[in-house]
């Protein structure tokens, strides 16, 4: 195996020469630049990656610590996050927290010990107290950004959707429908800027309409189907909502089941709508009304401000808020008073 010494004793130049020349570092005169390289490529030379990682001091990742593979929408994220970074020549290290806070500074930490050069976190939703890894990363100058949501206390660069806008539409799209009891899964975080925001957008609706005496928030435990379906499924045995939205397309599959169970039909009985616009919301038996989520978007513009972050330190602040949309299909229709 051809090393860095055959390469300088074969180029008549020292070690560290050769060094500065693999690593594209000042210093070394045009002429002896190129015969060194000249040289390593007729010797079949292949630098020890993290040898020169280390070199350099750059290791070309960007650790992702994302909460919930299984959830469609996580996965497009990823998707699209790698794809994007490996446009830019990065590669991503992924790990899934599991929405736990424990889970989320461990993995942080692995990524450290793997010498990451920035990392995305996308955060649990639990309630976090405590905050020492943000500030050790600060002290080492590691640059983190939050992509789909962030914790406020360490809110100075985020990429996620503008949940206020999203949900405000939906609940006024269900109000013009004739709906006036819009019940609201949330998850169990109410702080939380993605569930917080959603809320905001959801009583901004009610308000305008006078309404604000009709709102009603249902925090799940997770904010996955079985929790949509239990909550939904302990609602309906005490009333019967004109409709129901949620923060997510899964949750509200899990509503979906209950209202089944319970004997009503959608959308003629409730109307249901979610948030996200994952793969199988346009394909399902009945298509659903959401809110989509530019993922793509908001992928990109996550890898473009870590990579900024990591290459020019002098950026501090940058809240990055993307549109959504609102998806009309056929889970929601007027309410039986106005006519069908």
């Amino acid at each position: 195996m051809v090393t860095l010494k055959d390469v300088a004793q074969k180029a008549g130049v020292s070690e560290a020469t050769v060094s500065l020349v693999l690593n594209e570092r000042p210093g070394v005169s045009p002429k002896t630049r190129a015969k060194v390289l000249a040289l390593a490529h007729e010797l079949g030379y292949s630098p020890n990656a993290v040898a020169r990682s280390l070199a350099m001091n750059k290791t070309s990742t960007i650790g992702l610590v994302v909460t919930d593979i299984e959830n469609p929408f996580y996965g497009s994220l990823v998707h699209f996050l790698s794809e994007h970074a490996q446009k830019q020549n990065y590669s991503l290290l992924i790990a899934a927290s599991g929405d736990e806070i424990e889970n989320e500074d461990s993995i942080i930490n692995v990524f450290l010990s793997r010498q990451v050069d920035g990392i995305i976190i996308v955060p649990s939703q639990n309630v976090r107290t405590n905050y020492q890894i943000f500030k050790m990363l600060k002290k080492r100058d590691i640059p983190f950004v939050f992509a789909v949501s962030y914790y406020p206390e360490y809110g100075d660069a985020f990429v996620m959707t503008d949940y206020r806008a999203g949900s405000y539409k939906l609940t006024k799209y269900l109000l013009s429908l004739g709906h006036k009891k819009i019940v609201h899964l949330t998850g169990p975080n109410s702080e939380a800027p993605l569930n917080k925001e959603r809320i905001r957008g959801y009583h901004e609706a009610l308000d305008e309409c006078g309404l604000a005496d009709k709102s009603e928030i249902i925090s799940c435990s997770k904010a996955d189907f079985f929790s949509g379906y239990q909550e939904v499924k302990q609602l309906l045995s005490v009333e019967k909502p004109d409709a129901i939205i949620s923060i997510n397309d899964i949750m509200i599959l899990g509503a979906r089941k209950a209202i089944s169970e319970a004997g009503y039909k959608v959308p003629k009985d409730i109307s249901i709508a979610g948030y996200d616009d994952v793969s199988f919301a346009s394909i399902i038996e009945t298509p659903l009304t959401t809110v989509k989520q530019n993922i793509e978007e908001i992928a990109r513009l996550s890898i473009d401000l870590v990579i900024k972050k990591i290459e020019d330190h002098t950026i501090v602040r940058s809240r990055l808020l993307v549109a959504p949309e609102l998806i009309l299909r056929d889970t929601t229709a007027p309410h039986s008073d106005q006519g069908a």
